[in-house]
């Protein structure tokens, strides 16, 4: 991965149509010092539509032509981002002119009036010739949208939600008899979706989505690579929050673009609930965590949309984009500058990049390439395929306990997540056992894990319990709370007391699981009624055969634990299960979110942790499990050495006055 930050632009056609418009786009992004643009890419399309004739892209393209050349003449590289290729959702359809190629079809066979399938001869045809009139522009580079995708391909009409599961066409239908050797029509193909023992049949409609997309991905790379075999192609991505209901596969995608270039997408637009960009963190880290070796340049979407200046902070915009660089990013592609051609919703952010950037630098410079270190929310790109379907429930659809990021709440109580894999411990939470085989299982088993009851039923129903050390004596839903024992690992949050009020917030099966450990587990926290009588374990630490060191949590895993006794619980059973190797530790109870990026030998890093609060932090001492002591600041331009202090299991260092949805960014090593 390349080690130096990339800031790009993405801007729409109100801003580069005409002369006077673009004119005052150029000024307002190449004036700034330090530079805030490196590289900018003109969008196509002013619709979601998928279907415009192509004097529209010809008309433009001439026009994006002497854009790019007027930025590449003051050192920025310049491209185009091709919006819609597939359709992103139904828009303006009584206004612009029907598709003449097949839309999308849903589960219900609502036909798409502005997407289209990607199997359709007419709509690969007018691709074609769409992306060779593009790339005949001259883009050094050439992105691909996030409609790749073949669910969300509609939206709400006349107050139902129609094209969210994609496509029931008669072509993508004979693919599938072709594969299966069995026809079905869409409604029985649907009903027989769910009928929980047709997991290889759901394996196939998901396998064969992945391969849908990649096929129109070799014909759009095909066609630009005909114009010129050296342009440079990039694949916008959504991701699992979103659903693995395409795969999804990147790198059956990434290779059948010959893409290098990757932007993780997801939605984190406005700052009403500031800690979305928390999850928007963790879902853009797994995207780029799932990207190819030969992606070697990762942009983050900084999405703004509706691009309203009322709508989300610059504290917010700064944090959220520094923590996309902290989980592997090594760019920011700002999509913020609107639609409507008014420079004051996106001035305030122009002025602030000067002075951020310096930062960004640093922290890309030193520690690009490195992989996220602490616990891993355990997830597959095939979950949506894998998972059991239970008697009663549908699919397609989001199943509780199938959330990619339920995991974000240990990251809120200052545990660091990473989105590398299980080396530095697991969460294994909700339905996501589904998706793994029982090897798959025994291999997370084998090192540190934390898991919910949910996970232990399935883990039960497979026969693997005994690795986990417990059992499911019986499912409560009401009434209950949570006494902590007098376990060392309790250490002084022992007696606390903990009430989740677990049926005030709708249905509390799996909140409330009675454990069976085993003899030789340790009960860490057991479920009493009101009237404080006994009703059995609730929390359980156990090593297995395995080596493996297992806390399974009874008892309202992911509810109310950001007590200063819980959170304290919560750390010494995350030191508990990695034998005291996580990358961090945060000594007071304070709302800092840590991000760790390690070396393998940990001794070059970086750690940046966000304040998710409204209050400043006077005095954070945070530990640092590195064998460096050279510990640096990043402020401004420079890098100031910390002052650290030798702990058991590394360094420790204080930081002071930390603002309010700031970050603190730490170089960890030469």
């Amino acid at each position: 991965m390349k080690r130096s930050l990339t800031l790009a632009w993405r801007v729409g056609v109100v801003h580069y149509e005409t002369d006077e418009a673009f004119a005052k786009l150029f000024a307002a992004l190449t004036t700034p010092k330090p530079a805030i643009i490196d590289e900018i890419a003109f969008a196509e399309s002013m619709t979601h539509h998928v279907y415009q004739p192509m004097e529209t892209y010809e008309r433009r393209a001439a026009i994006m032509k002497r854009r790019m050349e007027a930025f590449r003449a003051v050192g920025v590289r310049a491209g185009i981002n091709v919006g819609i290729t597939l359709g992103h959702i139904n828009e303006a359809w009584e206004f612009m002119e029907a598709m003449p190629f097949q839309p999308m079809i849903d589960t219900n066979g609502f036909a798409s009036t502005g997407c289209a399938c990607p199997n359709s001869d007419g709509l690969r045809e007018h691709m074609r010739a769409k992306y060779t009139i593009l790339a005949q522009a001259g883009p050094e580079f050439l992105w691909v949208d996030d409609d790749i995708r073949m669910h969300f391909h509609g939206g709400v009409m006349n107050g139902v939600r129609v094209g969210e599961w994609c496509c029931f066409c008669p072509t993508c239908l004979a693919m599938f008899a072709a594969t299966v050797g069995k026809t079905y029509s869409r409604e029985e193909l649907v009903a027989a979706f769910s009928v929980p023992a047709n997991g290889l049949l759901r394996r196939a409609w998901v396998q064969q989505n992945a391969e849908s997309l990649r096929l129109l991905l070799i014909e759009l790379k095909d066609a630009v690579r005909a114009v010129d075999p050296k342009l440079v192609t990039g694949l916008m991505t959504a991701g699992p929050s979103w659903s693995s209901y395409n795969g999804p596969d990147f790198p059956l995608w990434f290779g059948a673009l010959d893409a290098t270039k990757a932007r993780p997408g997801g939605g984190f637009y406005s700052d009403e609930q500031p800690g979305g960009l928390y999850t928007k963190t963790l879902d853009v880290g797994q995207q780029r965590a799932l990207c190819p070796p030969a992606v070697d340049d990762v942009q983050y979407e900084l999405e703004n949309f509706p691009y309203q200046t009322l709508k989300k902070s610059i504290a917010v915009l700064k944090g959220e984009c520094t923590l996309a660089l902290a989980v592997g990013h090594n760019g920011i592609a700002f999509n913020a500058l609107g639609m409507t051609g008014e420079s004051a919703d996106y001035e305030p952010i122009l002025r602030a990049l000067p002075a951020v950037r310096p930062e960004w630098d640093q922290l890309v410079e030193h520690a690009a390439g490195l992989p996220t270190c602490g616990l891993w929310p355990a997830w597959s790109m095939y979950f949506m395929g894998k998972h059991d379907v239970r008697p009663g429930e549908t699919w397609p659809t989001f199943i509780r306990g199938g959330d990619a990021y339920q995991a974000r709440v240990f990251g809120e109580i200052g545990l660091p997540l990473g989105v590398d894999g299980p080396a530095g411990g697991v969460l294994l939470l909700g339905r996501m056992a589904e998706a793994f085989s029982d090897d798959e299982l025994r291999g997370l088993l084998s090192g540190g894990v934390m898991m919910d009851g949910e996970s232990l039923d399935i883990l039960q129903r497979r026969g693997l319990a005994d690795l986990a050390g417990a059992r499911i004596a019986r499912r409560l839903n009401n009434g209950v709370v949570e006494r902590l024992t007098d376990d060392p690992i309790n250490g002084a949050s022992a007696g606390t007391l903990r009430d989740a009020r677990i049926e005030f917030w709708g249905d509390a099966f799996g909140l409330a699981d009675v454990l069976e450990p085993a003899s030789d587990a340790r009960v860490l926290g057991r479920m009493k009624d009101y009237f404080g009588n006994d009703i059995g374990p609730a929390m359980t630490a156990f090593e297995n055969g395995l080596g493996g060191r297992v806390v399974v949590m009874g008892y309202a895993p992911m509810l109310f634990i950001h007590s200063v006794a819980k959170r304290r619980q919560l750390q010494n059973v995350a030191d508990w299960i990695t034998k005291n190797n996580l990358p961090i530790r945060i000594e007071q109870a304070e709302r800092l979110i840590p991000v760790v990026q390690l070396s393998a030998d940990r001794s070059r890093g970086s750690a940046v942790l966000l304040n998710a609060g409204c209050d400043p932090i006077d005095r954070a001492d945070v530990e640092l499990r590195v064998p460096t002591r050279n510990i640096r600041q990043v402020a401004g331009t420079v890098a100031k050495p910390l002052r650290t202090r030798k702990t058991a299991n590394g360094v420790a260092v204080t930081l002071k006055k930390i603002q309010p949805w700031t970050t603190v960014t730490l170089l960890l090593g030469e």
